[in-house]
């Protein structure tokens, strides 16, 4: 197996079960698979496409580790995942502020599948929104989004104006429905 391909298989055992939030209630694999698409598609290496499968495991699926990404993958891929990875220790919304904070220290490889997570992420909340969410939640969450591409290291032009794009497409769905 290849390390994209063994990155995968992790990935969808450790995200086993887990479901998106949206109305569609997809299963959780369909996020990982269009983040790391989108990374493969703008062009990222071998090890940057497998964090892109493996970005949300330590976040999202205990008791994985940076040590257990560093012996599986390799010091790059899991450096890149952990440059991507929320500290869920804090609350949420110190989590978000942080993004927005270190956003700018991104490494290009962990810039680009921040940009392809948050593309994911505007498109499905266009696409299959959370029931629960309100307008005024949607918006935030966008204005968010936009935050953290925003503070992002220059570069990457091409994912960013697919993410602007996607925002756009998202914010105009929000406002139709308001």
């Amino acid at each position: 197996m290849t390390l994209i391909e063994r990155a995968r298989a992790f990935a969808q055992e450790r995200h086993a079960g887990q479901i998106r939030k949206g109305l569609a209630e997809e299963p959780y694999e369909v996020h990982l698979r269009e983040v790391a698409d989108l990374v493969a598609g703008w062009g990222g290496s071998e090890d940057w496409i497998a964090a892109a499968w493996l970005h949300d495991t330590v976040e999202d699926c205990p008791p994985t580790s940076q040590s257990e990404l560093t012996d599986l993958f390799g010091a790059i891929v899991a450096g890149l995942v952990m440059e991507v990875t929320d500290d869920k220790s804090l609350p949420k919304a110190e989590r978000k502020r942080q993004q927005v904070k270190h956003a700018a220290g991104k490494s290009p490889g962990a810039a680009l599948i921040k940009i392809a997570d948050k593309t994911s992420n505007v498109r499905a909340l266009r696409m299959s929104p959370p029931a629960s969410w309100s307008v005024e939640w949607k918006n935030a969450y966008l204005d968010w989004a936009e935050e953290v591409i925003g503070a992002l290291p220059a570069g990457h032009d091409g994912p960013k104006a697919v993410f602007q794009a996607e925002l756009a497409a998202s914010r105009a769905m929000v406002c139709d429905v308001a």
